[in-house]
């Protein structure tokens, strides 16, 4: 992530201090192995406008704005409007960005969305495997400290990550995203690319498969996987029972709640209240027992019925010994029938 700001802090900075010169109907900036390109560009009273769109790009990354400003007195530079900037695997999108090149620091407004292709090593049976996911970035604001490998999304903030396939088209991509493996929202998220580290607070929340897990603040360490909730913590995970095919759904409380993500496992610490709510089967074993129980009150019905009709004659006249002559109406019947 530091990789992709610095370099846009680089390619306005040299849009501000070279001329520019014109060649194939647009303003062009050419230096060592960077290229910034404009439809027009005027400069006035110390400010530099470039309109009618822009392009810089030098090695693997690429900036485009509708719009550009820099302001050499404040010393802040201005993209304006379907502002993107792309790298291998990683792409940020905005309406509006600055950068103020002396502090080495960025901010996107106005529906900032960075979104970055990883690669995920999976532990199985037959040894190491490798899959690739997307995972996209929504929030208010985005603002980058390059000096302090720091990056901070404000406000509404929401990760999600989805199946990614090298070849899918774009309406097959937001399709995916309609089905998130993993989503965390909050309020306030704070990464550090060295340490390969993530702080959500306030309101967080996160959702996988078989965890929902809710606090006030949550760490997460990418290099040992694990996620650690505080303040508030609570979670709720399902898991079949073992030796069955039965769900059980676990509940805790806890001032610490640890969760390992390869492993699908949590561990509660430090005033722990635990509930374990009885499973069900599967949906197959389910239907297997309806079927079996509808089976086993039929065959009893039949049984009764067969019972009835080999009653004696004897009986039967011993039964109806004092009955009075005539027609007769059944009143209740088998209870089984209700059931039915």
């Amino acid at each position: 992530m530091k990789k992709l700001f610095s370099n846009l802090f680089v390619l306005f900075l040299f849009l501000s201090l070279f001329p520019v010169t014109k060649a194939d109907a647009q303003t062009t900036v050419t230096t060592g192995d960077m290229v910034i390109t404009s439809k027009l560009m005027t400069f006035h009273n110390g400010i530099y406008v470039a309109r009618g769109g822009i392009k810089a790009e030098q090695k693997d990354s690429t900036m485009t704005a509708d719009r550009g400003i820099y302001d050499q007195e404040l010393e802040v530079i201005k993209a304006i409007d379907n502002v993107k900037v792309t790298q291998p695997d990683t792409v940020l999108t905005s309406d509006y960005l600055e950068a103020y090149p002396k502090e080495d620091r960025l901010v996107a407004r106005g529906n900032p969305k960075v979104t970055r292709i990883i690669e995920r090593e999976k532990k199985g049976e037959d040894g190491k495997s490798s899959s690739k996911t997307r995972v996209i970035l929504t929030c208010n604001e985005v603002e980058s400290f390059n000096k302090e490998d720091r990056f901070l999304a404000k406000g509404d903030v929401r990760v999600i990550e989805v199946e990614y396939r090298e070849s899918e088209t774009e309406e097959e991509a937001e399709e995916n995203e309609k089905k998130p493996i993993t989503e965390i929202t909050c309020e306030y998220m704070e990464m550090f690319s060295k340490e390969e580290k993530a702080i959500c607070r306030n309101n967080v929340v996160i959702v996988t498969d078989t965890l929902t897990a809710t606090g006030d603040k949550a760490i997460y360490l990418n290099l040992s996987s694990q996620v650690t909730i505080v303040g508030h913590a609570h979670a709720q995970q399902v898991s079949k029972e073992k030796g069955t095919n039965k769900q059980q759904t676990s509940e805790l409380f806890a001032n610490k709640i640890l969760y390992y993500p390869d492993e699908e496992r949590t561990i509660a610490v430090g005033n722990v209240h635990a509930t374990v709510y009885p499973g069900s089967d599967s949906g197959k074993s389910k239907d297997k027992d309806k079927k079996k129980d509808k089976k086993d009150k039929k065959k009893k019905k039949k049984d009764k019925k067969k019972k009835d009709e080999n009653l004696d004659d004897e009986e039967i006249d011993d039964s109806l010994k004092d009955v009075p002559a005539g027609d007769f109406t059944e009143i209740g019947g088998d209870e089984d029938e209700d059931d039915e």
